[in-house]
């Protein structure tokens, strides 16, 4: 099988069953510079198409998110911070609660996720031009699929057995972070940046 053969099968396994993915995946034993370059590669593809999703759609934006876009590289540089962040996430507060995923792991599942949100991103960005109502309800429809399979990565990963408490998990570190990250613009930029011009 070729790599866009391999990379389509495990596309549909993730969809079927998840967990299986997950050990297909792991399986590969990709390098980790691969999984370096990935991870960049994957957060400047999908700031792009957020980037020419926006200029086909012009929407009112909050104030941070208009600043991220502003440009692709600026935008590339937030998204690969925040997939950064999810990895460290993923395998710090997985091996806190007894998990035993490691880094690399934790890396190579979050690139992979990724490359599923992308094909969700273009196929919204084309459907958005013929019906933005549909885009709209394939974005929520994508939104909801990225939950679970972020939910059963994280369980096979690290071995748990429980989707939802792995889910309830990531909601609380996802809270927890974006309070840290709140607080850390409030003291870099001040309070109005957070506050919407009127």
């Amino acid at each position: 099988m070729t790599l866009t053969q391999r990379m389509a099968a495990l596309a549909r396994l993730s969809l079927q069953d998840p967990r299986a993915a997950t050990r297909a995946l792991l399986a590969e034993a990709v390098p980790l510079p691969a999984r370096t370059a990935g991870l960049l590669l994957v957060a400047v593809l999908s700031a792009v198409l957020a980037s020419v999703q926006i200029r086909l759609s012009p929407q009112e934006l909050d104030p941070i998110s208009a600043a991220m876009l502003a440009s692709p590289f600026r935008a590339a540089v937030v998204q690969w911070a925040f997939l950064a962040l999810s990895v460290v996430l993923i395998h710090r507060v997985g091996r806190a609660f007894g998990g035993t995923g490691s880094f690399p792991d934790a890396l190579l599942i979050v690139v992979w996720l990724q490359c599923l949100t992308l094909v969700l991103q273009l196929a919204q960005l084309v459907v958005n031009v013929i019906s933005p109502a549909l885009a709209g309800l394939i974005g929520l429809g994508g939104f909801a699929l990225f939950l679970w399979l972020m939910a059963s990565f994280i369980a096979e990963l690290h071995g748990f057995r429980s989707r939802g408490l792995v889910f309830l998990g990531m909601v609380v570190s996802a809270f927890a972070a974006g309070l840290v990250i709140g607080l850390l613009v409030i003291l870099l930029a001040g309070p109005e940046a957070l506050i919407p011009n009127v």
